[in-house]
């Protein structure tokens, strides 16, 4: 009887050791992390001014309104307000500064006024500036090239890199779960290209697909030209390539849309059924419409958008999100606060977010294209465009 209660006393004490070993391990996780007390600062960089970008900063401040960090005005002021559909220059910024006002005295979370860039806007011997800063904790980045610039570049802070094209075959993170160190971040969805082939695949049906896109590897990534080509396979259809420079200049538009119109004409020459319009710097509102006129809708072809509704909005086809801003803002600040307020480490935290596909159909184009909306496909059908923009 003895020995059992002596047994039963040992596996207690070691009990006790181990469990007071975790909690310390626990603590010294979170201490590592942040400074219980301090806030964690924000700064934010992206790539260029894009209307996913900026929706997606909203969202992530709308979340923070609702964690206390932002004052409850900052939602009222912003409520309806969709950067998806609409984004006008110097939007961004002013957003930015609306953040930055509706701070609330004491937050757990701070924006920082003075950290915001966008790299567009800069020259390259001034990005030193967004990194290794003192005024900032955790920097939020948007688009492929900030997020390889941080990733090279920020040796002291940490990054959040969202709406990367591909942040593995980028170099911004080995994998899904693996950084190339620990201050590392990017949001991923592993399928959002396949999720857009298969729907546009199944929906219109084509048999040959045009694709036009810059001659480069950041395009070859960013345009999901592995992807396209994988599908091809798989369902039998043929791809045909034209190659266009992107502009590098506000003059250079010219040219670019002039050799766009060439581009889409020889696909059309060859005789594809389908030309996706892939991400790249077509101001849709301005130029969609006409570069489909030219000889993409007299020739009834069908269109399919790479990124997101907005070209349908402004003339095209089909098209279905690989995003949603609201989604991706709530896993973003659900691993922030893992990391500041549960001790979680900052290179454990949970990069993936798959969102939920949303499909639209411009009802204008299908009728100039002569293409017939099935019934069945219709109540697939999230958003439904005219030319009206409605």
């Amino acid at each position: 009887m003895k020995t059992r209660n002596k047994l039963t006393a040992t596996i207690c004490i070691i009990c006790i050791l181990i469990i007071s070993s975790l909690t310390k391990v626990r603590e010294a996780n979170a201490s590592e992390n942040v400074t219980p007390g301090t806030p964690i600062r924000f700064g934010y960089v992206e790539s260029e001014e894009y209307g996913s970008f900026t929706q997606l900063l909203l969202d992530i401040a709308l979340e923070f309104t609702a964690e206390g960090s932002v004052d409850e005005s900052f939602a009222g002021k912003y409520k309806d307000v969709n950067f998806e559909e609409k984004l006008s220059s110097g939007d961004t910024l002013k957003l930015w500064n609306d953040i930055c006002d509706a701070g609330v005295a004491g937050a757990k979370y701070v924006f920082v006024r003075d950290a915001f860039f966008n790299l567009d806007d800069m020259n390259e011997e001034d990005y030193k500036s967004v990194t290794n800063r003192d005024d900032v904790d955790i920097i939020l980045s948007m688009g492929t090239a900030s997020g390889v610039y941080l990733k090279n570049n920020e040796k002291k802070n940490k990054f959040i890199n969202m709406y990367a094209a591909d942040p593995i075959e980028s170099g911004i993170v080995k994998s899904e779960t693996e950084r190339f160190d620990d201050r590392s971040f990017a949001l991923m969805d592993t399928t959002p290209y396949i999720r857009q082939l298969d729907a546009g695949y199944k929906f219109i049906g084509f048999k040959k697909l045009g694709v036009v896109y810059e001659d480069s590897r950041d395009a070859y990534i960013y345009s999901g030209i592995p992807t396209i080509e994988a599908k091809a396979k798989e369902y039998g259809f043929e791809v045909v390539y034209e190659n266009v420079d992107e502009p590098v200049t506000d003059d250079d538009y010219e040219r670019y849309y002039d050799e766009l119109k060439q581009a889409y004409r020889k696909l059309a020459d060859k005789g594809i059924d389908c030309l996706l319009v892939t991400i790249s710097s077509i101001e849709y509102e301005e130029k969609m419409q006409e570069l489909l006129d030219d000889c993409i809708i007299p020739k009834k072809i069908k269109t399919m958008a790479q990124d997101e509704l907005m070209p349908v909005v402004n003339g095209v086809l089909f098209g279905i999100t690989m995003t949603d801003c609201s989604e991706s803002a709530n896993h973003v600040v659900q691993q922030i606060r893992r990391y500041a307020e549960e001790g979680v480490p900052f290179d454990q935290l949970d990069m993936v977010c798959e969102t939920t596909p949303k499909i639209g159909v411009n009802y204008t184009t299908a009728q100039k294209v002569d293409f017939d909306i099935s019934f069945s496909n219709l109540q697939l059908v999230d958003y439904i465009y005219r030319d009206d923009k409605k």
